[in-house]
């Protein structure tokens, strides 16, 4: 296995037929993750969805709801509809953002008498009241949240996770799930991030990218960029978000001399990758930043390049002491020396960069995580079965 061509489907052990429901975004990174990984699972999937939130699903917590709200009143019920007079599936799938999907496609479930497995991605309260501050916890919206993501995983009879920390989350959300959940990895697009053979710069370069949400904390990567240079060793900055105006702040509050691009195409994301002699992850002091490991380490990983980020229990339950580099979060004097002691130390550097490219072929490729949906799917399926 490798990322050199396309991954081969899984031996087939019996045809599943899944029924994708609901108002997910299929453009959303996750979602075309699982596409992929369902097509390599041999599944045969059907979807069914209606858009009612349009492309800033979360950032609607803090814009007026009423087109929203007339929309999902007349696309919900079209959804029930169609869902009820299709031919009865194996499984039901709803995805991302699916917490306002599940009771219609639950209703569906249970009337078909059929399993619901349901990936979230994220919490709805933790993201909007604890993460990005966009409510409150006792607005309003911020106790929809709160009730939207009990409800949804109360009512799933299996609930997939990218990884333990948010499992673990999910379950206490719900005050119980209905059943052990699933951990899927979020892993990286491996017909884009391959193996890299490009050519390094010839200055020493760190590289970070993101939405610049909080939980990636780019103020410490500026803060840290300072007083890398002195060493001669240059930042690198891509991206546009909601955290933009805190990485405008901390440039103009240390001086430091970023090389900044806005937003780019995930296909010009490799030859970035490629040139920078480290890579940075997430380094965010919130909760969630503990429990997440983004699609961007997977991906630096997937091209075989070292990686710096912070250190949490997401990490730790996934990788291997070696695999990647860590350090406190938001510290950045330990960022700037972790980064001066790979460039220092090429020997070290490779080791770090070989030991995640070995993790990434055997853990995190899409094969891998292909057979744990797989397995996942068909035990829910089976074990829906035997009731």
């Amino acid at each position: 296995m490798g990322g050199d061509g396309p991954s081969p489907r899984l031996e087939p052990t019996g045809i599943v037929r899944l029924v994708w429901a609901g108002t997910f975004e299929p453009g959303f990174s996750r979602n075309r993750k699982l596409a992929r990984l369902l097509d390599l699972c041999g599944v045969d999937t059907v979807v069914v969805r209606e858009d009612v939130w349009g492309d800033d699903r979360v950032g609607l917590a803090s814009k007026p709801g009423i087109r929203v709200f007339l929309r999902a009143v007349f696309r919900y019920p079209k959804l029930l509809v169609r869902l009820l007079a299709m031919k009865r599936p194996d499984v039901y799938l709803v995805s991302y953002p699916g917490w306002f999907d599940v009771p219609v496609v639950r209703l569906v479930a249970a009337i078909k008498r059929r399993p619901l497995v349901f990936d979230p991605f994220i919490s709805l309260y933790d993201t909007m009241v604890s993460d990005r501050g966009l409510q409150s916890e006792r607005s309003l919206r911020g106790r929809l949240a709160a009730f939207a993501d009990r409800a949804s995983l109360r009512m799933a009879d299996l609930v997939i996770a990218d990884t333990e920390p948010h499992l673990q989350l999910y379950d206490g959300l719900a005050n119980g799930l209905r059943r052990a959940g699933v951990v899927v990895p979020v892993g990286a697009d491996d017909q884009v991030f391959r193996p890299s053979t490009g050519r390094q710069m010839d200055q020493p370069n760190v590289l970070f990218y993101g939405t610049l949400v909080p939980l990636q904390g780019v103020e410490t990567v500026v803060e840290a960029a300072a007083l890398l240079e002195v060493d001669g060793v240059r930042t690198v900055v891509i991206g546009d978000g909601q955290d933009r105006s805190g990485l405008d702040n901390a440039i103009a509050r240390t001086g430091a001399s970023i090389q900044r691009h806005g937003m780019i195409p995930l296909e010009d994301l490799p030859a970035h990758i490629a040139a920078a002699t480290v890579c940075l992850g997430i380094f965010g002091v919130s909760d969630k930043a503990g429990r997440v490991v983004p699609h961007k380490l997977f991906e630096c990983l997937a091209m075989g390049k070292p990686v710096i980020t912070r250190d949490s229990a997401a990490i730790r339950t996934l990788f291997e002491d070696g695999e990647v580099a860590t350090i406190p979060a938001g510290d950045h004097v330990a960022l700037a020396a972790e980064v001066r002691s790979l460039i220092d130390d090429p020997v070290r550097r490779e080791r770090i960069a070989a030991a995640g490219s070995a993790a990434y072929r055997e853990r995190f490729h899409e094969q891998p995580l292909a057979r744990l949906l797989d397995v996942a799917l068909r035990s829910v399926v089976e074990s829906h079965l035997l009731r």
